[in-house]
């Protein structure tokens, strides 16, 4: 049975006239933000918030931006009761560790004390929320396709999407499309998924080339941040990591 997502018309139609190499990105660059904001805002202060937090927290990227967000006092608060939660998980790990009487068993002990710790950093909320925008996205994305003949030659037209985003764009795929519509749909995502690729690698050629004597003066046609572009039209922008499962 085809789960039925939320559309998200508005964001998907002006993250197609943007014109970037890949309005996804960009989009999920922007819950990215969100979700940051979100978590060093007031609501840590709601208690139901504050248990989210404390039961899940982030992973080592969002935990980062955290950090660099400047907003000292939501993220001490934060921390402080995130630190309570982990002391009632190590503290007796670490014990162990202590009362050991010889050296495997302390390193046994000390071994399930990080384990604790991994089990810890598993499970980001800012990538869940991140997770829920990027679903509707892509869901977004195939309903227009098949419905608005306007946005699929708006799409047709535009330098289409990163290589990681479009596998999310397909997977999605069968939760808004099937049978044919599926197949043309997944043929279309494929072939401009190539077309762009082969763009972004004529863009990096000619970066190259400008770079030799006898083509300093000649146009750079658009290419002087091609080398960039090659990157992130390969690997994405605002990628989902590890949300909640």
């Amino acid at each position: 049975m085809k789960v039925q997502l939320q559309l998200e018309t508005i964001p998907v139609w002006d993250g197609v006239k943007e014109g970037s190499e890949c309005f996804i990105c960009s989009l999920m660059k922007k819950a990215e933000e969100d979700g940051i904001r979100y978590y060093l805002s007031s609501a840590v202060m709601t208690p139901e918030v504050r248990v989210e937090m404390n039961r899940h927290g982030f992973c080592p990227h969002h935990s980062a931006m955290l950090a660099e967000g400047g907003k000292p006092q939501s993220l001490a608060l934060a921390m402080d009761t995130y630190y309570e939660e982990n002391r009632k998980i190590f503290s007796p790990l670490a014990e162990k560790v202590q009362s050991a009487g010889n050296s495997r068993k302390a390193m046994k002990a000390a071994e399930a004390l990080f384990a604790a710790a991994h089990e810890r950093e598993k499970g980001c909320l800012i990538c869940s929320r991140m997770n829920e925008r990027l679903l509707r996205y892509c869901y977004t994305v195939a309903s227009l396709w098949r419905d608005d003949q306007d946005f699929r030659r708006a799409l047709e037209d535009s330098k289409g999407f990163c290589l990681h985003h479009t596998e999310a764009l397909l997977n999605i795929a069968g939760e808004a499309l099937s049978g044919d519509d599926l197949l043309e749909y997944t043929k279309f995502i494929i072939s401009l998924l190539m077309k762009n690729l082969d763009r972004v690698q004529h863009d990096d050629w000619w970066m190259t080339q400008k770079y030799k004597s006898e083509n300093k003066d000649k146009l750079w046609n658009g290419c002087e941040d091609a080398q960039k572009r090659a990157v992130y039209k390969l690997i994405g922008e605002g990628r989902v990591i590890d949300p909640v499962r």
